[in-house]
C-alpha cells in the first residue's frame, strides 16, 4: 500500500511536471494568455472604431460634388466671349459696308469691249475710282437706257455665267462689266418699238444713286417684255 501510495505520488509529480511543461499551470504564462486576450479585445474593439471611421467617408465624398460645381464658374467666361462674337461680326460686316465704293467716288466710260458680232454688241462698261481712298466694288450694276427723263424698255438682266468676287481699287484703279446689248433690229418692229438712246444710266453695287453716260448711237426697245439688255459682275481692270 506504501509502495503504491509512493508510486502515485511520483505519478502525480511526473503529471505536473508535463503539464508545466506545456505551460498549462505556470503563473507567467497564465499572465501572458490574460494579457493576449486583453489584445484580442482591443483588437476588437479597434476594428468596430475603424468601421465607423469609414462609415463617415461617404460624407467626405458626398461633398465633393460640390466641388465639382466649380466647372459652372469656369462657363461664365466663354458665355460672355460668345456673346461679344456678334458686335465682333457686326463691326466686320459695318466695314464691309463702310468699304464700299460710292456713286461720288466712281466715273463711268463705256468702252468696246470684246467688240461685236451675231446680231449683238458686248461693250465693257468701266468704273474707275476717282475719290481718295481705296474702296471695294463686288456683284453686279444696275443698268438702263434712257431717252431724256424715259427708261427704254427693261433695265439690264444679270448674266450669271461669271462668279462675283470683291475687287479692290486704289485710286485711280478701274474695274469692268462686261454688256451684252442686242440689236434692236433683230425684233420686229411693232413688237419692238425701236427707240435711240441719249444715256445709260448706271447704279454701282450697293448704291442708290446713279450715274449718267452718253449712250447716242445704242437703239433700244420700249416694250419692256424684250430684253436686249445684259450685265455681268465686275472684274479687275478696264479689259
Amino acid at each position: 500500500m506504501v509502495s503504491r501510495h509512493h508510486n502515485g505520488s511520483n505519478g502525480l509529480s511526473a503529471g505536473i511536471g508535463s503539464s508545466q511543461r506545456f505551460g498549462l499551470h505556470s503563473p507567467g504564462r497564465a499572465h501572458l494568455a490574460i494579457a493576449l486576450t486583453a489584445m484580442l479585445l482591443a483588437g476588437s474593439l479597434c476594428a468596430c472604431g475603424s468601421t465607423s471611421g469609414d462609415g463617415a467617408s461617404p460624407s467626405a465624398s458626398a461633398s465633393s460634388p460640390a466641388a465639382s460645381q466649380s466647372p459652372a464658374a469656369s462657363q461664365s467666361p466663354s458665355s460672355t466671349a460668345s456673346a461679344s462674337s456678334p458686335s465682333a461680326s457686326s463691326s466686320s460686316a459695318s466695314a464691309a459696308v463702310s468699304s464700299a465704293c460710292t456713286t461720288k467716288e466712281l466715273t463711268a466710260k463705256l468702252t468696246q469691249g470684246a467688240g461685236g458680232g451675231a446680231g449683238s454688241s458686248y461693250p465693257y462698261l468701266v468704273l474707275t475710282n476717282s475719290g481718295s481712298r481705296t474702296c471695294t466694288l463686288r456683284g453686279y450694276p444696275g443698268v438702263s437706257l434712257r431717252h431724256g427723263d424715259t427708261q427704254i424698255g427693261a433695265a439690264a438682266e444679270r448674266d450669271r455665267t461669271v462668279d462675283a468676287s470683291t475687287i479692290t481699287l486704289q485710286p485711280g484703279q478701274s474695274a469692268h462689266s462686261a454688256l451684252r446689248i442686242v440689236n434692236a433690229g433683230n425684233f420686229d418692229s411693232s413688237a419692238c418699238t425701236p427707240t435711240d438712246a441719249d444715256t445709260m444710266l448706271i447704279y454701282p453695287p450697293d448704291q442708290k444713286e446713279s450715274i449718267s453716260i452718253d449712250a447716242t448711237g445704242i437703239t433700244g426697245c420700249a416694250n419692256s417684255d424684250i430684253q436686249i439688255l445684259y450685265v455681268q459682275v465686275f472684274q479687275q481692270g478696264e479689259e
